[in-house]
């Protein structure tokens, strides 16, 4: 990680609007913060992102701007690296034997658009609509289409909008193939991910098959969930997933904002106007344990009468490298239901009954979700979505990227009110489980950012503390 990463927030910085540096005639001011001619060229500043302004990889200070610079980069490269290696295995497993040549040609024509990606992004060229049969493509391209000049490049836009356009862009080029359609070039990670976790899995199995009905209980399952959501980037996930399992508590010191008995009283003792909703959403996240320890809170709500039903929400296709597929959701059911192991297998062929029976209900992947818009924009870009979500009683939002898009991706005051971040967007009863891997945070008490801080200006993007953020969707600032 670079130096200037490491001041990320330690930022006392104030502007007034979600708005970005831009250059002007002021050039002794600007020589100050352009410290070498890839800044000067791409208009980078090293001070950390402004309070209240959109996260972007312009301020160089910032995990915006180590993401686009360094991680985004290698990420593509990685994508390339294993295409080119796997190229004889994809042609097998994707095209006939007499189409072998054409497989080959258009795997490398796909490696050549995956590297122009990459150019584009390194050099902050500008956004470029979808040209073929992308079902989301209007979608998009109207989006694009309303960015200015300086909000449409990789590094002058929103970190959000830059992120979520790599990933489209990369699924794009083999969704517009003629063999390559159902490839995704994750799927391998994702499988492994499952597959190094079985031991964690069967732990955490034991552990909840005698449970009892209390809050205590909940929590410790919401913590479960909770901490598994930093696995997409610990080196040592097995390891601090059974110290969680043995004491839920032992890292209560990193949950910086606890609502569990606000999210029990949601659910236990709903108001009389919400008695009728007899569901609860989850927005998933990430493959692997952290999916497995969803369906183990999902499973506490149905056994103990918290809801009815548990409606899982998917991405449409391929995206941020780990988030869960409608592939990934019924992959994972029928791994563990197959598994060699009793107990896993036991609980894979619960899981799957539950689909049957409707207490599991996996919700068509909407293309918002994998959409650029942050969620306040929701209502009007995707109202069937909104009117879908205003019919639970309880949306449980997982990880960091949907935690960005609840707060439009801008670096707000640390105690500024979470409903106030959330602009409007307020369908129903919300909670985020998040580990915290962003300079994105609102609702923390007075002072806990600050001291924080002076203990180490990196915390927000270590993933070592987390929040359990509830908002009340029945007070009167509902929308």
């Amino acid at each position: 990680m670079e130096p200037s990463v490491l001041e990320a927030t330690a930022s006392t910085t104030t502007t007034t609007s979600a708005t970005k540096v831009e250059p002007n005639n002021a050039g002794e001011k600007l020589q100050k913060v352009f410290k070498n001619d890839f800044d000067a060229k791409y208009n980078i500043v090293d001070i950390p992102t402004p309070r209240n302004a959109f996260m972007s990889g312009q301020y160089k200070c910032s995990y915006a701007y180590y993401t686009i610079r360094s991680r985004l980069p290698v990420i593509l490269t990685n994508v390339i690296d294993r295409m080119t290696k796997d190229k004889n295995e994809l042609v097998t497993q994707f095209a006939p034997s007499n189409f072998e040549q054409s497989a080959r040609e258009e795997l490398k024509i796909i490696i050549g658009f995956i590297s122009r990606l990459k150019y584009e992004l390194q050099t902050d060229k500008p956004f470029q609509k979808f040209t073929g049969d992308e079902p989301d493509g209007e979608l998009w391209n109207n989006f694009l289409s309303h960015l200015s000049e300086d909000e449409g490049t990789f590094y002058r836009g929103c970190w959000l909008h830059a992120e979520c356009y790599m990933y489209r862009k990369l699924y794009s080029f083999v969704e517009n193939s003629i063999f390559l359609k159902q490839f995704d070039y994750f799927g391998k990670v994702k499988e492994q991910a499952l597959v190094s976790s079985i031991d964690d899995i069967i732990s955490l199995v034991k552990y909840t098959r005698r449970t009892e009905k209390n809050v205590e209980m909940f929590e410790e399952l919401l913590k479960f969930s909770l901490w598994a959501n930093r696995n997409d980037d610990a080196e040592t996930a097995s390891l601090f997933n059974r110290k969680v399992l043995e004491d839920a508590g032992s890292a209560n010191d990193y949950i910086l904002v606890n609502h569990s008995t606000q999210l029990w009283d949601c659910l236990e003792n709903e108001p009389t106007q919400k008695k009728h909703l007899q569901q609860v959403d989850y927005i998933l996240d990430n493959v692997g344990y952290e999916l497995f320890t969803d369906f183990i809170l999902a499973e506490y709500m149905i056994e103990k009468g918290l809801t009815q039903k548990v409606r899982f929400h998917v991405k449409a296709h391929p995206w941020f490298v780990s988030d869960v597929t409608e592939h990934d959701f019924k992959w994972t059911l029928e791994y563990l239901s197959q598994h060699s192991d009793y107990i896993v297998c036991l609980i894979g062929k619960k899981f799957l009954q539950f689909l049957d029976e409707g207490k599991f209900e996996l919700a068509a992947a909407s293309p918002f979700w994998t959409g650029p818009y942050a969620y306040h924009r929701m209502r009007d870009v995707s109202p069937d979505l909104y009117n879908s979500l205003q019919q639970s009683k309880l949306i449980i939002f997982k990880g960091d990227l949907n935690y960005r898009k609840l707060m439009n991706d801008v670096c707000w005051d640390p105690t500024q009110e979470v409903t106030t971040s959330l602009s409007g967007f307020l369908p129903t009863n919300l909670c985020a489980l998040r580990s915290i891997k962003a300079e994105v945070i609102a609702g923390l008490p007075e002072g806990v950012y600050e001291t924080l801080c002076k203990q180490d200006p990196q915390w927000m993007i270590t993933g070592n503390y987390s929040v359990i953020q509830f908002v009340d969707g029945t007070r009167e600032f509902g929308y």
